[in-house]
């Protein structure tokens, strides 16, 4: 079961080719995790899901004993943030890229409903669309933060507190 710190599955299945925030926080999850088997190369954190990546979903899906088909969907999604949370703690965390406009999926939306308590007419759709930028812009200037409507690894920290 996955926990509410967990951005949840967004219904987009991640194979090659994919990229934004949701592919970073799984390249972020593998390499949280790849210690436990100690046969999962560290991978660098671009939002892009290459062929490293999709090695490191088929290795992580065969020994946790799912489907290898090296893409993430739901089952895979859950599994990677359970064996995340039990080696470093449940929550949400920083995966190093920046999220803006145009980008889409669970860390948008995730984002989103954090931006709900300030905006409280929000969409929680995960498109980061004009409305989004406009409520990081509220959420930045609120906070005391640099003003780029952008989730950065600054407003990130704060709006994830």
């Amino acid at each position: 079961m996955a926990s509410n710190a967990q951005p949840p599955f967004w219904g987009k299945i991640l194979r090659s080719g994919a990229q934004g925030p949701d592919v970073a926080l799984v390249q972020t999850w593998l390499n949280g995790i790849r210690t436990r088997w100690g046969v999962i190369r560290k991978l660098k954190v671009d939002g892009r899901y290459g062929s490293s990546t999709a090695t490191a979903v088929k290795t992580f899906q065969r020994l946790d004993g799912i489907r290898d088909d090296g893409a993430v969907g739901l089952t895979t999604w859950d599994r990677l943030y359970t064996d995340f949370a039990a080696l470093n703690g449940e929550g949400v965390v920083w995966f190093g890229i920046t999220i803006q406009r145009g980008n889409t999926g669970a860390t948008v939306q995730s984002a989103q409903r954090r931006l709900k308590n300030l905006v409280p007419d929000l969409e929680t759709d995960g498109d980061y669309g004009p409305q989004t930028e406009e409520a990081v812009r509220a959420f930045q200037t609120v906070n005391g933060l640099t003003v780029d409507g952008k989730l950065g690894q600054d407003t990130w920290k704060v709006l994830y507190a």
